[in-house]
């Protein structure tokens, strides 16, 4: 090799080694996320909660079809600040969906017969605190990892539709909700790929683990969820 081609290669090597270490630059950064989220809600925490409404109602089922939807839209919006190619620390907010239970009944209230239809809804959403750890992989891609606390904030609605003659008190149609707060810890995995130097496309796969509590529904929550962030 000639002395003219070795600083050509040294030039070449350098320039690399610049991008890469422009690649994970430190700074502030912003994102947003979206995706879909289930959460694994025991049947029979919905199936006593419809049990209690029947029997409040002075309802007999005859007919009682059950449904539970336990996937939705889940979105994030996070910020953090990046020290180096291998660590960063985030604050987020993430909202995860709502799990539905659907009870379509029939049967017999005290004077005459009729139906109760009952939607019983649990939702997690909260703020959280994140150290997030990277594995660069080239100038453009990386793996990560993420976990913390999230401070949840855990809702439960009823929602009942009754038709037929009842007894007084007559409970008729009516909405109840509550909200439970919670402090929950989950863990992420995911890869990303820069491009234009300040943008990250990232997808990673979430777990907050035992989401909820007795009286709004506990259970593990997965979470795949697409997003873009901006380094500032």
């Amino acid at each position: 090799m000639t002395k003219k081609s070795a600083r050509i290669a040294s030039i070449l090597i350098c320039l690399v080694g610049a991008q890469t270490a422009t690649a994970a630059e430190r700074g502030f950064y912003l994102g947003g996320q979206v995706g879909q989220a289930t959460k694994e809600v025991s049947r029979d925490f919905f199936e006593v909660f419809n049990d209690i409404i029947q029997e409040v109602s002075n309802f007999v089922p005859l007919e009682d079809h059950t449904s539970v939807e336990d996937t939705d839209l889940a979105f994030a919006l996070v910020g953090g600040y990046r020290l180096n190619s291998y660590l960063a620390f985030e604050a987020g907010y993430a909202k995860y969906g709502t799990v539905t239970f659907k009870s379509r009944a029939s049967g017999n209230f005290p004077l005459e017969g009729g139906t109760l239809n009952t939607n019983i809804e649990s939702e997690t959403s909260g703020f959280s605190l994140a150290v997030v750890g990277s594995l660069p992989l080239n100038h453009d891609w990386e793996l990560f990892a993420r976990g913390g606390m999230l401070f949840a904030d855990n809702k439960i609605r009823l929602v009942v539709d009754a038709t037929g003659q009842q007894f007084l008190p007559v409970p008729g149609d009516f909405d109840l909700s509550g909200n439970d707060s919670t402090q929950e810890t989950f863990a992420a995995v995911g890869i990303s790929r820069q491009f234009f130097e300040i943008y990250a496309l990232r997808l990673e796969y979430q777990r907050v683990f035992n989401a909820g509590s007795d009286s709004t529904g506990a259970g593990d929550l997965d979470a795949v969820l697409l997003g873009l962030n901006v380094t500032f």
